[in-house]
């Protein structure tokens, strides 16, 4: 248990700094916390920082080059190709699919950015935030319903709710379900994202915590732990991204598809 007013409580600090929001950013341990201007937020400020490095980034490629593709601007258009041909495509068709890709191409960018960024100690943990994952999941359900809407109308958006060929009440009751599994898909898409990239920032500050709280010694196991969770970060960063990009498809697709068929 980490008590006031000792090491422990410094620690424990330290260890909600990383992941907590706050208008103070701390740029290195020991050094006085810079007040951030204009009441910007350290978790807002990673937001802006993130999308200067996507714009700069998607800039730098799309600079006239050979013919040949190569270096940075390979990296991205491989970047590009994957997310079309692996996640959007295959589950919104060629034409849809080119409409969204976009959307759900600059969503797999920014989380993953964050991500990355939450892993540097300088930085901060943006996606660790439930309010920062709520407003992505928040912005993607909304497209959801909008595309929906337009494709299916209104009155058809929620007739393809109620399955075809069953009793008023029980057609009712189904339709309550899948629209209110339709926001719960939006709170998994937001606790998913959360959970993962918490508690493995968690974990990764406790290992390193150990020398301090238990033993200097246990540095000899915390520092190996602590290396080998944060490689492990890398790939959850990138597995978060795309996963969370690939129920953004799943979702739009299953909301705006309709159920009927014909006799």
């Amino acid at each position: 248990m980490l008590l006031v007013g000792g090491p422990s409580s410094d620690v424990s600090s330290t260890l909600l700094e990383h992941i907590l929001d706050n208008t103070k950013w701390n740029l290195l341990p020991g050094l006085t916390p810079v007040q951030l201007p204009f009441g910007l937020s350290v978790h807002v400020l990673m937001l802006f920082l993130a999308f200067t490095l996507i714009a700069s980034m998607l800039w730098i490629a799309a600079r006239p080059h050979s013919l040949k593709s190569r270096g940075w601007t390979l990296a991205v258009e491989l970047v590009v190709v994957f997310v079309r041909d692996e996640l959007v495509v295959p589950l919104l068709g060629k034409e849809r699919g080119r409409r969204w890709l976009p959307y759900f191409l600059t969503l797999f960018l920014f989380i993953f950015v964050l991500n990355v960024l939450g892993l540097v100690p300088l930085f901060r943990s943006a996606t660790g935030n439930p309010t920062v994952t709520s407003a992505l999941a928040t912005l993607t359900l909304a497209l959801i319903l909008v595309s929906s809407f337009g494709r299916l109308g209104v009155g058809g958006f929620f007739r393809n709710l109620v399955p075809l060929g069953i009793p008023f009440g029980v057609g009712l009751f189904v339709a309550v379900l899948e629209l209110g599994g339709l926001f719960l898909r939006g709170a998994v898409l937001s606790l998913r994202l959360f959970a993962n990239l918490f508690a493995g920032h968690l974990a990764i500050l406790c290992f390193l915590a150990l020398a301090i709280v238990v033993n200097p010694a246990m540095v000899v196991f915390s520092l190996p732990f602590a290396l080998f969770t944060s490689l492990l970060e890398v790939l959850i960063s990138l597995i978060q991204a795309l996963v969370f990009t690939l129920l953004g498809c799943l979702f739009l697709q299953m909301a705006s598809s309709s159920h009927e068929v014909s006799a």
